[in-house]
């Protein structure tokens, strides 16, 4: 039988948001298993926690990142404010304003989109991803 796991907010180490420094903010990966990842992002005003994307594949620091087909993701978010963009069969751009306790799902085969602060201050959001994506180093 499996046992539960207590992991406190002060042990899971900070990494820097994709492709950024610490300017952009801070992402802790919180519990990442085969069936599921939560992460915890903080994100600083003028940037997104994944720039423009669809959840196809791409290759950031050496590594091959592939989406299963059926994965989906939520983003929850916890504090701030920001928008959520996305891109329109004709190629326009849409978008919603959310703020705390705002959800936000991506089902699978979503359109390309991002989160992005517009705001003075850093957002908080709770990420849900399942399946996990594939990471394979080049």
């Amino acid at each position: 039988m499996a046992q539960l796991k207590i992991i406190k907010a002060d042990e899971v180490p900070t990494q820097n948001i994709r492709g950024f420094g610490e300017e952009a903010g801070k992402i802790r990966k919180v519990v990442t298993s085969s069936k599921l990842f939560f992460n915890v992002d903080e994100i600083c005003p003028g940037f997104s926690p994944h720039h423009w994307h669809k959840h196809d594949s791409y290759v950031v620091d050496g590594n091959k990142v592939e989406y299963p087909a059926d994965f989906e993701e939520i983003y929850f978010v916890l504090s701030g404010h920001g928008v959520v963009q996305w891109k329109t069969e004709s190629g326009a751009v849409e978008e919603q304003a959310v703020g705390p306790g705002d959800t936000i799902y991506m089902p699978a085969g979503v359109i390309e989109h991002q989160l992005l602060n517009n705001s003075t201050e850093n957002i908080r959001i709770a990420v849900v991803g399942v399946p996990p994506p594939k990471k394979t180093p080049l």
